[in-house]
């Protein structure tokens, strides 16, 4: 938590300042991925939408409280122009900035406060839930990767679109299902990830042509079982890392973390259950 803290305050710190999601990562000293898993299950937002937020949130402050022109506010929060500013302005606000300052009104506003201690609090009485403790040995999976941005994650559209190429895949090993979090980036408009949709192979098995290959490294794992409906699992994401990990006597291990998803037979229909593999080592 203190990880994620720090990074917070290098963003409060650098508000008029021009950062990227990197420059914050480093001041938490976790990758730039995963870093921006952590803190997106944790705070709610991504970091960019975070940063972007609180900077509107400091214009609209100093649109009441001084007389600074507006295109002085927006450069000084890191907009490209007065037009950029507006437009970002009016989608978090609901009104221009202009308009916003003759009101003078901030109630009506929802604004982006600094995240801070007594959320995290909030977060660490929201839910109970005791994982299990596993080790689970190096894993070969093959699977589609699919690249996506954080506002367009459909995960039963993602599965539904690799269940073609499943005959394809030899050698498989097991019932099991594995949706792996990989690669992250960012660019000037949004906030995309890499989500691999794969199953478990033998060592040897081909990689069919338009899929991919990746070796899951032998690791312990603290294992969430998600019950609930996919569109939830940020509520999930937000136990697992604002209340359950802070308080346990392991740390976060750089390694992937994946979802799990295995068949089960439910009133005669085959259903899938969901966990969440989070790698862990001691502290």
């Amino acid at each position: 938590m203190e990880r994620i803290f720090h990074s917070i305050d290098y963003i409060e710190k650098n508000m008029y300042r021009p950062i990227d999601v990197h420059s914050i990562a480093r001041a938490s000293h976790y990758s730039t991925y995963h870093f921006s898993r952590i803190f997106r299950a944790l705070v709610g937002d991504s970091p960019k939408e975070y940063l972007r937020k609180r900077r509107l949130t400091l214009a609209a402050d100093r649109l009441l409280k001084t007389t600074d022109p507006i295109l002085d506010i927006a450069l000084d929060c890191q907009f490209e122009s007065h037009e950029a500013f507006t437009r970002a302005f009016k989608k978090l606000f609901g009104l221009v900035p202009d308009k916003y300052r003759s009101n003078g009104d901030s109630t009506k506003l929802i604004y982006r406060d600094q995240f801070n201690v007594d959320m995290l609090n909030h977060l660490k009485h929201s839910l109970t839930m005791d994982p299990q403790i596993v080790v689970r040995p190096e894993t070969k999976v093959v699977g589609v990767v699919s690249r996506y941005t954080e506002d367009d994650l459909d995960l039963n559209t993602l599965w539904s679109a690799f269940r073609p190429y499943l005959g394809k895949v030899q050698g498989r090993i097991g019932d099991e299902a594995f949706g792996i979090y990989e690669e992250y980036t960012e660019s000037e408009e949004s906030v995309g990830f890499t989500y691999i949709c794969s199953v478990a192979v033998n060592d040897s098995a081909p990689v069919p042509k338009g899929m991919v290959s990746r070796t899951i490294p032998a690791n312990k794992y603290a294992v969430f079982t998600h019950q609930a409906n996919a569109s939830l699992l940020p509520e999930t994401l937000k136990y697992i890392w604002g209340s359950w990990l802070p308080k346990s006597r392991y740390e976060y291990a750089e390694s992937p973390d994946f979802e799990l998803y295995i068949p089960k037979l439910v009133d005669g229909d085959v259903q899938r259950s969901l966990s969440i593999h989070i790698p862990i080592k001691d502290k």
